[in-house]
């Protein structure tokens, strides 16, 4: 999971109990302990990489150095921000020298991100999933999203390989005044 110390912390414990081995790539590690601290102690399924996922260099380094030690990746559940492309492209070139049949990428996405799909700079073997956050009316206008619903939102499309959009909330851009 790239991006999963924020908004995304909540969603790797309910991998865990799923049977997914997560790695969370993030750039603080005191984050990355605090995820951990909150874990069964008896059940760490999890690799913390605390670094900048901006740097391509690193991520073809420990994307290859954790399939290596653990086995490929099936689901890769990434939270990007820009530029978004070379990060994707980087993670699926690691991907796919150790996995050669088919895996997913659920791609998260604000509202306010451009919907272009990342297609070219994917391998073929790449199931691309974009799930696409919004907002929810609330009184006198409207709210983003609250991390739990984004995580349920995230689990629905784990659940939901076949779709190639899933979204959460509203996705009609409101007024931006309008947007608490």
């Amino acid at each position: 999971m790239v991006g999963g110390t924020g908004m995304l912390a909540d969603l790797t414990p309910q991998l865990i109990e799923r049977g997914y081995w997560v790695t969370v790539i993030g750039r603080s590690p005191e984050r990355l302990e605090s995820l951990l601290d909150r874990l069964d102690p008896r059940a760490h399924y999890m690799t913390p990489l605390a670094f900048d996922y901006h740097d391509d260099r690193k991520v073809h380094k420990w994307v290859e150095h954790v399939q290596l030690m653990q086995g490929p990746f099936d689901l890769v559940v990434a939270w990007l921000h820009e530029p978004r492309d070379p990060v994707l492209r980087a993670i699926g070139e690691e991907v796919v020298g150790y996995r050669h049949d088919q895996w997913r990428l659920l791609d998260l996405r604000g509202i306010r991100i451009p919907s272009v799909s990342p297609r070219g700079v994917l391998p073929a073997t790449c199931r691309y999933q974009r799930v696409q956050l919004g907002y929810q009316p609330a009184a006198g206008g409207y709210r983003w999203l609250t991390h739990q619903e984004i995580v349920s939102g995230v689990l629905k499309a784990v659940d939901s390989p076949h779709n190639e959009l899933v979204t959460i909330g509203h996705t009609e851009l409101p007024l931006p005044d309008t947007l608490l």
